[in-house]
């Protein structure tokens, strides 16, 4: 049952009345006052409106581009490279298969409530949005840890560094381990070169992602038609050339399939963490709302059609390309040390060669760029929702609109976090540091999963509100929750439990990093909030940031400056004093 009620009534956050006073803008006044997009008007009053140009409907995301943009960031590495790991920590095909399903459903879950969210609230920014206009006590807190949590992880260096591993190994086939200051310099281009698209031109950026994302299917279609070929009987020229001859259907005949080995729970963690990451990306279009088509009359249609029809499609993709590498590969050629298994795939089927050794690396690194090129365009518009809010240092420079009518500011925000990672990180030896960047982003997305998926309730609590869902029943909404939020805390658990200490050993990095920094920028974030939200208004300094309005889904957003006290007396003395000395001596 969908509520009658309009987005104004409920969501009061986002708008404010014609005549609500001084702050206060029409949309007949929005029009006027954005006579330079995204730049701030700084009246006498000390308010500081910023006004973002609404999009024209014409130049928003169709059913299409806002289906690629979500393809296009959940096919990356994953399809590619995951399956091997999640079948040695999972112990066997037929498990591995079902965890791969399994997963598929609890993103369909995760999106059932994100999909419910966005109708509700049609404004790009994702958790952000979501986790302010739900939990607004303590003022502050959930939009600044998701918002930390949102900046630190979703950066994507880790598949900046495997573009530039496999580039390197295109050249170099026989070395598993290239030089690991060549891996972050060809990855710090990459990263260089899809910003600057994304931030000189928008139209570009939507261009290729929607052009890699047609690739990327008909790449991971490539390998299934591969793989059930070889069910009917088909032989690869690696076999021909001497390759282990065990191919088709003996690979997962009924006994192969149950063949499983017993493994320990980390080992489980890491592989249920594995899969997750191969489908992370379907929550993409909740980040750019505000640019996705609304039809009149069916507002959320687009959004909609083109969120579940992505989530159907790659569920399916990734079942089928699983079936395909275990019909081709044998357990033990899945789990030897060196490719990806999509290689050994090729090597299986085509033999070794220029194909299979150089160019297909070439193909999985230009499918990687995909995914950051989507990723880089979505993050970066909820990073300038951050920015809006004015919880972080410089805030008014990250939330800047170029004349490009591109995020600038958060992109270059973006670009800055990610380069860092690269820098930073420890040798790449066996896809290590790939893998924690991974489940880091896993383990930090698992808390903000949980958090929005409360705000289900938060919401519902809100007495002025009234909000009804308006793809299920509340009811039905509430049991899917249930299951989707204690799925994500499992998560966050195994992410906890110790390995055994002869697999421990083997690793270069520790097992307790990967949740130990993620719990470490929670920490951060708190620490944060009781300086930004009680620490400063003590001394008298605090920003009062009020999203004003909405303007054919863009953001106008007034920001107050309070000085009083200890803040109010440093200022009058540094106008006073400091500068009219440094006026004087001149």
């Amino acid at each position: 049952m969908r509520s009658n009620a309009s987005h104004e009534e409920l969501f009061p956050t986002f708008y404010r009345r014609t005549n609500a006073g001084e702050g206060s803008l029409s949309h007949t006044q929005s029009s006027t006052t954005a006579t330079s997009v995204g730049k701030a008007a700084r009246p006498s009053n000390s308010l500081d409106r910023v006004v973002y140009a609404p999009m024209a409907e014409q130049k928003k995301l169709g059913y299409f581009s806002t289906a690629c943009l979500i393809i296009s960031k959940v096919i990356g590495t994953g399809v590619f490279a995951k399956p091997s790991v999640v079948l040695q920590n999972s112990g066997g095909k037929a498990v591995s298969l079902g965890l791969w399903f399994a997963c598929g459903l609890m993103s369909l879950a995760g999106l059932i409530i994100y999909v419910e969210l966005g109708i509700a609230m049609p404004f790009s920014g994702g958790e952000v949005i979501y986790v302010d206009e739900a939990y607004p006590r303590p003022k502050y807190l959930a939009v600044i840890v998701v918002s930390l949590l949102f900046i630190f992880l979703t950066h994507w260096a880790g598949n900046c560094i495997t573009f530039g591993k496999l580039i390197l190994q295109a050249f170099d086939p026989g070395n598993p381990n290239p030089n690991y200051h060549l891996q972050k310099f060809i990855a710090l281009v990459m990263l260089t070169c899809v910003c600057a698209v994304h931030m000189f031109s928008r139209k570009m950026g939507i261009a290729l992602n929607n052009f890699l994302a047609i690739y990327k299917v008909s790449l991971v279609a490539f390998i299934i038609i591969i793989g059930f070929a070889a069910m009917g009987g088909a032989k690869g020229k690696g076999v021909q050339d001497g390759g282990n001859p065990r191919f088709g259907l003996k690979n997962i005949s009924t006994a192969e399939l149950m063949r499983t080995e017993g493994k320990s729970m980390s080992e489980y963690a890491t592989a249920i963490l594995g899969v997750l990451w191969a489908y992370t990306g379907w929550e993409n279009a909740n980040y750019v709302l505000s640019e996705v088509k609304r039809p009149p009359g069916h507002e959320s249609r687009v959004f909609k059609v083109a969120a579940f029809a992505s989530i159907g499609t790659l569920t399916m993709l990734y079942m089928l390309a699983n079936i395909a590498y275990f019909a081709v590969l044998t357990n033990e050629e899945m789990l030897e040390d060196g490719d990806i298994v999509a290689a050994k795939f090729f090597v299986k089927v085509f033999g070794k060669g220029y194909f299979s050794e150089r160019i297909l690396k070439v193909m999985v690194a230009l499918s990687i760029m995909g995914n950051f090129i989507s990723s880089t365009y979505s993050v970066a518009r909820v990073k300038q929702e951050i920015a809006k809010l004015r919880i972080l240092p410089f805030s008014q420079f990250w939330a800047r609109q170029s004349h490009y009518d591109t995020p600038s500011g958060a992109l270059l925000l973006h670009w800055l976090v990610a380069a860092l990672f690269i820098i930073f990180t420890p040798n790449n030896h066996n896809d290590e540091v790939y893998n924690l960047i991974t489940d880091l982003f896993i383990y930090g997305q698992s808390w903000m999963l949980i958090l929005v998926s409360m705000t289900v309730f938060a919401l519902r609590a809100q007495p002025l509100r009234a909000w009804t869902p308006a793809l299920f029943r509340y009811p039905v909404l509430v049991t899917i929750v249930a299951i989707y939020v204690p799925l994500n805390v499992f998560v966050l658990v195994l992410s906890w439990w110790p390995p055994p200490k002869a697999l421990e050993k083997k690793k270069n990095i520790p097992s307790y990093v990967t949740p130990g920094v993620a719990t470490g920028i929670i920490a951060f974030g708190l620490i944060y909030w009781v300086v930004f939200a009680k620490v400063l208004p003590a001394l008298g300094y605090e920003v009062s940031s009020c999203p004003d309005e909405l303007v054919d889904g863009s953001r106008v957003v007034t920001y107050k400056r309070h000085k009083t006290g200890f803040a109010k007396m440093a200022d009058e003395w540094w106008l006073q004093t400091v500068l009219r000395r440094g006026r004087e001596s001149r």
